[in-house]
């Protein structure tokens, strides 16, 4: 129905309003935070994403957002289609487990953060 959108988790479809999910959140908390000089450049809340906006995404209902946002990290791959979408868009999502230096779990997630926080 109009109105709704959809997403798949672990073989499961969610069904929610077209106005909440991950990457409607990631566009409104980008609007809160970024100048208004900045919010002033970018065209629309998806250009906005695109330019200023990154995540740490794990699953399948991440995607939209991790697509949505100029990069997305991704601790561990937990599916087919999570290690597909880190093939497919290598300069946007990056893994950051490791298991042949033994980066993996928390120390993956922490290696994500220091990322993110190198880029500011």
């Amino acid at each position: 129905p109009e109105g709704l959108a959809s997403s798949v988790n672990l073989g499961c479809i969610d069904f929610y309003p077209k106005t909440s999910g991950k990457k409607n959140c990631c566009a409104y908390l980008a609007q809160k935070f970024i100048s208004e000089t900045d919010q002033s450049i970018a065209t629309s809340s998806d250009d906005l994403l695109r330019q200023y906006c990154v995540c740490i995404c794990d699953d399948d209902n991440d995607l939209e957002m991790a697509l949505a946002c100029c990069r997305a990290y991704l601790p561990s791959v937990t599916s087919a289609s999570m290690a597909k979408a880190a093939d497919e868009h290598p300069g946007q999502i990056f893994v950051t487990q490791n298991k042949e230096d033994g980066t993996h779990g928390v120390s993956a997630t922490e290696k994500a953060l220091r990322l993110i926080l190198d880029e500011t």
